[in-house]
Parts: C-alpha cells; structure tokens; sequence
C-alpha cells in the first residue's frame, strides 16, 4: 500500500486520458483488495500532511493550515458523504498520475474524465447545498499542454545544486501540490500570483547560475494555470516538480507518419535522441523519451505501431532497446485489430536497467481470429506458468515443450541476447536456429544478377492508364498513319497489382501512355514544346484535354499539377528503367496474402502498386519465391511486419534481404528439376480453359508442391526444421 501512495505514473502523450484512468481503476482495485477499510490508506495521508506542514506554514502563514488540511482529509474519508473508491482515486490522482499532451483540448477532456470518476463516488443529498458534493480538485497541475518530445537544454550539470534555486523549486512545488485542494476563487488567485512572482524569482537565479536567457524566460513565462495554452517543451522537474524520474511511464503516442514531421525533424535532431533517423513515424521518440522519463528500474508499457521491430527506420530504436533496456514482455497484434485504424500494433513492456546476458523476456503474436483478448492474453500465461514451473528454466527450447500448443497459441520466452541486430525475429531457439540456417546456405537476393524495380508511379492514373477501347479511339483519331504508329508505339499493355496472381496474370485490357522525361526536350528543336507535343500527337493531346476541367485542390492533384511528372504535364516521371519492362521479368503485387510472382516475357508494364524484377536464373527465381518454404521464410523474418490478420508486403527493401540458395554444380540438378516445373506450371496456368480445368489447377498443386520438396533440399532442412514450417505457414 505504502508503494502504491509513492509511485510516480506518467503519460506522455495522454490524449483524452484513457491510459491514466486505467491505471487510476487499477490502483483503486489494488486498494480494494489489500485495505478494505481504508485504514492503512487513511493513515498515510495523514502521514503525508503532517511531514509537509512546515512548507504549508511557510507559504499560507497560516498556524490553521495543518489542522484545515487533516480535517479535509477526515471529510475525504467519511463514508457518510463518499463512497471508498472517492478517497482512493482523489489521493492517486494528486500524488501519483500525470498526464501531458501537446493538444489542450485534449488535456481538457482528461480533466473532464477524471472529474466525473471522482463525483461518481460521492453520496448525492438533496437535501444539502449542491447536493452533497465536495468541491471538485483542481487538475491544472496534474494535467499539461506542452510537447514532451522536446526538453530545456540545461547547463552542465554541477556537483552541488544553487540554495536559492532548490529553494525556490520546492517552494513551487509545494504551492501548486497545495493549488490542487483549493476551494475559493480568491486563494486560487492569491496562488497564481504568488506561482507567477515565484517563477520571476527563478528565472534571474537560473541566469545568475549559469542558465540561458532563454531557458530561463521559457521557465518562467511557463503558466501551468493557462488552460488554453501549450508549452512547446516540456520538463517533470520544471512542470510537476518530479527531479527523480517517474516509476511508470505508460501510453499509445500519437502514429503519425514521418512525412508529416518534416518541420519539427530538424528540432528532434536537435535534442539529440539516440534513435533519431530522418524516415522514423513520430511514436519512435517516444520510445527513448519515456525511457529518460524514468527512474532507474522504471517500467515502460506502450502500444504503437509494430512497424519498428522490423522496419529500416526502427534499427537504432530496436538497439537502443536490445541494449540499454530490460524488456518484460513484447505482444504483437499482428492481425488482430485492437483500434480502428489498419496500423498493425504491439505492446512492449520494459524496465530501464541494462539486461543481463541471461535476461528472458516473454511474447505473444496474437492472430486476428481471437474474440475475447483478455481470456486469451489469461489463458495464454497461465498455461505458460503451468507448463514451466518446476522445470528450472524459464525459457522454451522448442515448441515440443508445449503439450497443448494449439491451447497455447504463440505464447513463449526468449534470450533478449538473441535478437537480431536487424529485424527482430520471435520465435524460440528452433525457429531462430532455422533463420542462421537459412542464411547461411542462401545468398540475399540484393547480391544476385537482377535488378528489382517498382511500377510506373503516373501521378494521375485517370489520363495516364486507359482502357482498349479508349486506346482504339485514340488511334482512329490520329490524322494519319504515322501519327497512328507514333501513338500505338507509346501506348503499352500495363498490369496493376490486383492483376498479378501466383505464376500468371489477368491482363483487364488496360493500357498505359507513356511518354518519358525529356523525350520533349530531345526532339522538339526550336519548336514550344506544348505545340510540338499537339503536333506530333494530335490525338492524344485532345485525350489529355479532356480532363482539362478536371481541377486539382493542391499539391499533387490533376493532371497538370501532379508532382509525378516530366518536363511537361504530358511526360511521365525522370525514370532510367522503362526499357526493363520489355524484358524477360517477374512481376509481383506489393500486399499479398500468399506469394503471387508472375511471370511475363511480353513486354508487359506494371504500374506503382506492383514491381518488377530482370536479370539471370528468373524461373529457377520465381520457382522459388512461389515455394511454401521460401515464404514462410520471408513472412517470419524479413516481410517487415504483418498487414491485418494475413497479409504482407513484398517490398524491394525487404525482398532484397531474403536469402536464397545460387545455383552451384552441386545443386544444379535440383535447380534444373525447379525450371522444369516452373515452365510446366507457366503452360497449365496460361491456358484458356485453367480457370475451369480442375484437372489443370489439381495438376499445378502437385508441382508446386514438388517444389517445395526441392527447395527443402536445397537449403539441406531436417524434418523438425521442415515440421516447423509446414505448422506455420499460413500464406
């Protein structure tokens, strides 16, 4: 009880307070359990005025101060007027939770929340002014608009703390401790303007020791009683007289993606965050900013996005943690939707000590298929508890452990030693022995003889991309036949993503117009480009007209406006690879729920929502990223975090990493048999009756999964490696 009146609790980013309510409900549940009377509570807070009667003396100069404060605390407590939980809540809420927020609307509707929870739990009387109910605290000092990415820049700090200025802090302190009892307007003032006389004080102190003027002024014209205000920097010591460091920092920083800090990029590089990279999404410094808020052995418990643990931006996020920080327990949402938003998320728990070589932390990948999270998350360590206990370890060397692991579900520990310098992988030490395996035999596919590149990115999709029969009025409109050849010449066949499946495609007769950056400017001579451009191409300068009344509403929109453009609104993009698309080439759709490469040697162009890939060995290639094993692989370890329940993205920077076994004279026999299924499969699958054939689809199922057997050879898998694989591929 002693430990929950004395523990610190921060949000950083509380938003309309969810997160501080429910560990406020917590805390009161504990309460309920360990001191249902309320004695020892009781007790505590009496404790707690009589130890800060002297400063109360100093700053009311008022012998009455003590005794009006203990007969507060009685009125409090007196079951007569409130229910218990009232006297619980109003002293966490002063001693132990704090919110911050940089919008004030927001910190106004924490206040709101909280208010409601405290009148909840006193007793209505009808017959006594205002029913009954006490006063309501002040929640100024509890609750502040300020940015907390963003710190002072204090002096170097020095062996001995200036008198004066310890002096005046505590006085600070105690006096906005004091502003939250307050009843009457008139003392509320009387502090106000003694917080603003005492901050002037501080402000020439803090100069006078060393202090910036300008950190000093930003001190002092900090009003924490301003409601509509917010502070463009925030600091505990400063704001709620917190020097050491909070005991937990919890909450769900606000997911806005990189593009959209740009501006205040340049001050987060500023205040020197270790994990600091110029594409990281906002919710990455909060990360090292909640650890700084803590005390040493603190706790952190977050849930963000689940981006970090495997994208590029979240490598010195991912060290900074494996290193400098004690992790408790990682769940990953990979599927299951814990807000509206499509962002896949995960809770990461951690203390701030540094990790033992032995320290095991716990983690859970939650499916999209669970109903009731709470009995799962219940269900999920208790069996874990059960199945470890007596055992002498605390972690799981394979998943044979588990005697029901279908009950289990995904629930494991693992060595925080043994995550990847890279992505993180969970998994228990067989499945991370399979990813050292994997790479080992395999060569990532940035280091073959291909080159990966993305689809056209058009810019407006509705001129650019055409359907057959506006491609063929288009060439009937030409006014003559060189026109014609000239315009059918730029006119190409074009696959979108959804077009792409496992090893064909369905081409929906849609065409692409593409006309490269600086053709215009190579051929035009002295001519003005746009008549040249008319002249050469009569017939498809009145297409483009068409959409002339198409407006745009700002950047990027309509056709002449669009970022994605040439030299001219009628050029595509500055691009070296359009002569790719007429090559040989895999192509694949970017989010996918299985492997779906295709293959392609018609000249076929893609647009922006798929890739492309040219080079040497392209069906031995494809056979193998079509393969169970191969997917499995890159779904586990390099995909770079799931997509709702399923799904995944191919992207380049992710493809390039999976690591695939070359063609080498001792292997060359398997990789042959792949070819040959690879071009048996490309001639069922290119048939015009396959849809209909299940003779066909029956007979491409058997090769695939002759491919699999093959591909299991090549990286030399066992049965328990291949067990693992065949238990958890899912695509």
């Amino acid at each position: 009880i002693q430990a929950i009146d004395q523990v610190k609790i921060i949000d950083p980013a509380c938003g309309s307070g969810a997160f501080p309510m429910g560990i406020l409900h917590k805390l009161v549940f504990l309460l309920q359990k360990l001191d249902p009377s309320n004695k020892v509570w009781y007790e505590l807070q009496v404790d707690r005025i009589k130890k800060e009667s002297k400063e109360a003396l100093e700053i009311a100069k008022d012998e009455n101060t003590l005794k009006e404060l203990l007969n507060e605390v009685k009125e409090h407590f007196d079951e007569s007027i409130n229910y218990p939980d009232y006297a619980r809540k109003l002293y966490l809420i002063e001693n132990c939770i704090y919110g911050v927020d940089i919008q004030p609307i927001a910190i106004q509707i924490s206040k709101l929340r909280f208010f409601i929870s405290l009148i909840l739990d006193q007793k209505v009387d009808r017959e006594k002014p205002n029913f009954g109910i006490l006063t309501l605290p002040n929640l100024e000092t509890k609750f502040i608009s300020a940015n907390a990415l963003i710190g002072l820049e204090k002096p170097t700090q020095k062996s001995f703390r200036n008198q004066e200025i310890e002096k005046l802090e505590q006085e600070l302190k105690f006096l906005r401790h004091r502003y939250f009892r307050i009843k009457s307007r008139a003392e509320k003032i009387q502090l106000q303007n003694k917080d603003k006389e005492l901050r002037e004080k501080l402000k020439n102190a803090l100069i006078n020791d060393g202090w910036s003027d300008k950190v000093a002024e930003k001190i002092a014209n900090f009003d924490i009683f301003d409601q509509n205000a917010s502070a463009d920097w925030f600091d505990p010591e400063w704001m709620f007289g917190v020097v050491d460091g909070f005991d937990i920092v919890i909450g769900n920083p606000p997911y806005v993606r990189q593009e959209k800090i740009k501006p205040i990029k340049p001050i987060l590089q500023k205040q020197n965050y270790e994990v600091f990279t110029s594409t990281a999404d906002l919710y990455v410094y909060f990360y090292e900013k909640g650890y700084h808020l803590l005390k040493e052995h603190g706790i952190l418990a977050y849930i963000t996005s689940n981006k970090w643990m495997r994208a590029k931006y979240g490598e010195k996020l991912r060290k900074f943690l494996k290193e400098k920080t004690a992790i408790l327990e990682i769940i990953d949402f990979s599927g299951y939707k814990v807000f509206e938003q499509t962002v896949d998320t995960n809770i990461l728990i951690f203390r701030k000590e540094k990790p033992s070589k032995e320290h095991v932390f716990r983690f859970l990948e939650v499916k999209g298929d669970i109903e009731d999270i709470e009995e799962y998350l219940r269900k999920g360590k208790s069996k874990l508890i059960e199945q470890t206990t007596g055992k002498g370890v605390e972690y799981l060397d394979s998943w044979s452990q588990v005697d029901t692991w279908q009950e289990l579900r995904t629930w494991q520990t693992m060595y925080q030693n043994k995550l990847s310098d890279n992505a993180w992988t969970l998994g228990d030490e067989s499945v991370l022995s399979l990813k050292d395996k994997i790479e080992k035999v395999g060569k990532p596919l940035k280091d073959w003889n291909v080159k990966i590149y993305r689809g056209v990115l058009t810019g407006y999709n509705d001129a650019f991309i055409i359907d057959t029969e506006t491609r063929n009025r288009i060439l009937e409109n030409c006014k003559d036949e060189e026109e014609r050849k000239r315009t059918e010449e730029i006119i190409k066949p074009v696959l979108r993503g959804r077009d792409i499946e496992k090893y064909r495609y369905k081409w929906a007769g849609l065409w692409i117009i593409v006309i490269p950056a600086g053709w215009t400017n190579k051929h035009k001579g002295r001519k003005k480009p746009e008549e040249f451009f008319k002249e050469s191409f009569s017939s498809l300068y009145n297409h483009f007209m068409s959409f002339s009344n198409v407006k745009g509403k700002g950047k990027g929109k309509g056709l002449f406006n669009r970022d994605d453009q040439g030299d001219y609104w009628w050029e595509l993009r500055h691009c070296d690879y359009y002569s790719e698309f007429e090559k040989e080439k895999i192509v694949w759709q970017e989010i996918v729920r299985e492997p779906s490469f295709a293959y392609d040697n018609s000249g076929m162009y893609v647009e922006a929502t798929a890739f492309l890939m040219t080079g040497k060995n392209l069906k031995y290639i494809i056979g193998l990223l079509n393969s169970k094993p191969v997917a499995f692989f890159f779904k586990t370890f390099y995909a770079g975090g799931g997509l709702g329940e399923d799904g995944y993205r191919y992207k380049k920077a992710f493809l390039e990493q999976l690591p695939l076994p070359p063609i080498t004279k001792e292997n060359q026999p398997i990789a042959d048999q792949i070819i040959q299924k690879v071009d048996q499969i490309l001639s069922l699958t290119q048939s015009e009756d396959y849809d209909i054939n299940q003779e066909k689809q029956q007979h491409v199922k058997r090769l695939e999964h002759e491919i699999d057997q093959l591909v299991y050879k090549l990286y030399n898998l066992t049965e328990e490696e291949i067990k693992i694989i065949e238990g958890g591929y899912n695509g």
